[in-house]
């Protein structure tokens, strides 16, 4: 397929779904949080996986920033589209939740204090959204070797010059630890972005066979890279709020200096 054309300052966010519904309403928030930036967005409704989704996707995206995200989230910042780039003027990858030390087949593995970011998630059962905050010292913390991929935003060259494993990640799990730690282990800067304030529909899933498989394939693969320390139990801190208003105030911290551009109400 001929690579597309490249659109300077333009944002091309890359989403895999097969669910109209929830793809029109991711768009309608990012077009909301993106607003007069310019952006597109590349759907892929029938990957065989999200690392060959959006490998797709990035041939097909002609923007020179790329973002890879979840059909199931929410951006509450306004100004989206100006943090992202502003952060990309000193790092190459970024995302929402990560660890400064990656020892195994979970981000989260080496537990504090290696651990940074946070990511609201909806509560089905009981309402309202539960907050994890595994760490936010600071809008942005540089020196991440791994990230969760429920949102990535990554500079175009790099995008196209790793690529994701799509045939040892051939399902829809590891492939976001794979492509982030290759990206630390070939020079990028990582960086996790405290300070976007997303809500996430669902919660990951571990300890499934699917899982399993591809959490030892990932071991396989970048065992020489990983250091031999034991697994440590992890926990973040769990903030259950119940309006937008308390959503937003945990999300934002009052040392960062200013609430400034967060979304202080959301419809």
């Amino acid at each position: 397929m001929p690579q597309a054309a490249t659109i300077l300052r333009v944002i091309s966010v890359i989403i895999c779904s097969i669910d109209d519904s929830r793809y029109e309403a991711v768009l309608a928030h990012y077009r909301r949080v993106f607003g007069p930036h310019p952006h597109e967005f590349v759907r892929i409704a029938d990957a065989r996986s999200l690392a060959e989704g959006y490998n797709r996707g990035i041939d097909r995206a002609r923007g020179d920033t790329l973002v890879f995200s979840h059909d199931d989230v929410e951006p509450l910042c306004d100004d989206l589209g100006d943090r992202l780039l502003r952060y990309l003027g000193d790092h190459d990858l970024l995302g929402l939740a990560g660890t400064t030390k990656l020892i195994g087949p979970k981000w989260v593995n080496a537990g504090p204090p290696y651990l940074v970011g946070q990511i609201a998630q909806v509560n089905r059962s009981a309402g309202g959204w539960d907050v994890c905050i595994w760490g936010t010292p600071q809008p942005c913390v540089g020196g991440i070797q791994a990230m969760d991929g429920v949102f990535l935003c990554v500079k175009r060259e790099l995008a196209r010059s790793l690529r994701f494993d799509q045939t040892t990640f051939d399902g829809f799990h590891l492939y976001d630890l794979d492509f982030t730690f290759r990206a630390y282990l070939a020079g990028a800067r990582l960086a996790v972005c405290c300070d976007l304030a997303f809500i996430h529909a669902s919660m990951g899933e571990f300890g499934t066979s699917a899982w399993t498989r591809y959490a030892q394939a990932f071991v396989r693969k970048h065992q020489a890279a990983l250091p031999p320390t034991p697994m440590r139990e992890w926990t973040a801190a769990g903030v259950r709020v119940h309006t937008r208003e308390q959503l937003l105030e945990v999300m934002t911290p009052l040392w960062w200096g200013s609430s400034r551009g967060v979304r202080t109400k959301v419809c």
